[in-house]
């Protein structure tokens, strides 16, 4: 069962709406997670929280994950990973 989360401690449901408008707050009862959806995409899910609780490290993860920074983060990626020996190319 998906909880639509409304009200929060730190309101993390308004800040991530700062960031942008769509972004809403599901708790996932299956898996004992919130998950982080968008009302503009046809499936509305983005990501699960990898934290057990909504707090500034949320609104981080959900700014550092937004499509507009993804050449960044395969960047970082492609740098760890040959750091790690794991990269080819």
């Amino acid at each position: 069962m998906l909880i639509e989360i409304k009200n929060d401690v730190y309101f993390i449901g308004e800040r991530l709406k700062e960031v942008d408008f769509n972004y809403f707050i599901l708790y996932n009862t299956k898996k004992q997670k919130y998950e982080i959806h968008h009302k503009a995409q046809s499936d509305t899910y983005c990501l699960t929280v990898p934290f057990d609780e909504l707090d500034a490290r949320t609104v981080n993860f959900v700014n550092q994950t937004r499509v507009e920074n993804r050449d960044r983060l395969l960047k970082e990626l492609d740098e760890e990973n040959k750091k790690r020996g794991v990269y080819e190319g």
